[in-house]
């Protein structure tokens, strides 16, 4: 008797049990921002951050090679017109600043106090001296987006998504000191959808190479980030140097750049026939720049660039995956100017 009153107790604990539990199942609210986070893609983060619009981040294209316009988070949005408004004189360029990360926050995650300490919004006619805003260039964000690394996954992705930010204007060609809505951050909940948002979180999180203690470089800089329309005085500069930090292992580097680098950079980064060189590209091979000259003098868009490839090259130059201890052996490797010369390059030179 005893043994069948205890399961009969037993049987409807259990069903009650059962019951409770399909009333009262308890949902992480922060599981579906894991998986997010967890499948989002850090190089494509870094390509959207350094281009936010070209097909090679993720966008399916139309017929001319432009991302689909339905393919932006608000179908009604055109990417085009965004990165190109018809009035623009510079196909893709006279907008891109406004709408991509690194027109404001820098390469090295520093924003005015980095490498974009040089970075002006205007320019001086060196005949009459008239000071003229430079079409397409935002002031550059005084934030620092390194910081950004140790915040929440969710709240980088909360303050990029930005509802209710910058609208997206297709018609805007000056600077934002002209355009005060200029220096807003755009509202990217109308360009990006939330996966692309996931891939620039992860890779502020996790796929950036930063100059930690000047472990990659030294920088030096003077004056200060000039957010008037007056020259500044004196004007700021940037140099940098100690490539590859205290450890870097150029001997490494070296065979890091015969492995990956030279089928297209040529021996000492001098250009080969299949590439047309690392910046300033015209036609008939003159002002282009060697990758040794680049990377010393623009170290953190060298760094970025590595990471995420360069769009608009023929061919573009794809992403290559590096580690930092790589990076810093590569960039020993560079900081070597009889190796990897600078001044123009001789065209196909090998």
């Amino acid at each position: 008797m005893k043994t069948k009153s205890f399961n009969i107790v037993m049987i409807g604990f259990i069903a009650f049990m059962f019951q409770s539990c399909t009333h009262d199942i308890y949902v992480d609210p922060q599981a579906s921002d894991k998986e997010s986070y967890d499948n989002a893609d850090a190089v494509n983060g870094a390509k959207l951050f350094n281009n936010f619009e070209h097909v090679d981040a993720g966008w399916p294209a139309d017929a001319l090679g432009w991302p689909l316009a339905s393919a932006a988070a608000d179908p009604t949005i055109t990417i085009a017109d965004i990165a190109s408004p018809p009035t623009s004189t510079i196909p893709g360029q006279k907008n891109r600043s406004f709408y991509t990360c690194s027109g404001c926050h820098a390469y090295d995650g520093l924003g005015r106090e980095g490498g974009y300490i040089t970075k002006t919004l205007y320019s001086v006619n060196s005949t009459t001296g008239v000071v003229t805003a430079t079409a397409g260039t935002p002031t550059v964000a005084a934030s620092k987006l390194k910081e950004c690394r140790s915040w929440d996954a969710k709240d980088i992705f909360n303050a990029i998504k930005n509802v209710g930010g910058r609208a997206i204007d297709p018609t805007l060609t000056v600077n934002g000191v002209s355009t005060p809505a200029g220096n807003a951050h755009p509202d990217f909940s109308k360009i990006l959808t939330d996966d692309k948002i996931w891939d620039l979180v992860k890779w502020i999180k996790e796929g950036a190479i930063y100059n930690e203690n000047n472990d990659l470089y030294t920088m030096t800089t003077t004056g200060t980030y000039n957010t008037t329309l007056t020259p500044a005085n004196p004007v700021a500069t940037v140099v940098y140097s100690n490539l590859g930090g205290t450890d870097g292992d150029a001997v490494a580097g070296d065979a890091f750049y015969v492995a990956k680098c030279m089928v297209c950079h040529g021996n000492g980064g001098r250009g080969t026939s299949v590439a047309s060189g690392p910046s300033g590209w015209t036609a008939n091979n003159t002002n282009k720049v060697q990758v040794g000259d680049f990377v010393r003098t623009r170290t953190p868009e060298a760094i970025h660039k590595i990471i995420s490839g360069q769009f608009g090259a023929i061919p573009w130059m794809a992403a290559t995956p590096i580690t930092k201890v790589e990076m810093k052996n590569l960039l020993k490797a560079l900081s070597n100017t009889t190796k990897y010369p600078s001044g123009a390059i001789t065209p196909f030179k090998n």
